[in-house]
């Protein structure tokens, strides 16, 4: 069985003032790092070549494995 602590009778809780709100540029842990996407990025590559590339990487990784089979 537990009881709550009592606070001796010379040990009240302090009442002051509420906190303050917390600075918008404190607010966050993340402020500031995320930065704009500049617009080059958006015209380096296509979208279609980057899955050109992945395509070939998967039928390579899979004739590979086929192969390793068929060849045991």
């Amino acid at each position: 069985m537990t009881t709550d602590p009592k606070l001796p009778d010379n040990q009240r809780p302090v009442v002051g003032s509420p906190p303050s709100e917390t600075p918008e540029c404190e607010s966050s842990t993340c402020s500031g790092i995320s930065t704009p996407e500049s617009v080059e990025l958006h015209t380096a590559w296509p979208g279609w070549i980057p899955l050109v590339v992945i395509g070939i990487m998967v039928v390579c990784c899979v004739g590979f494995a086929v192969g390793r089979i068929a060849g045991w």
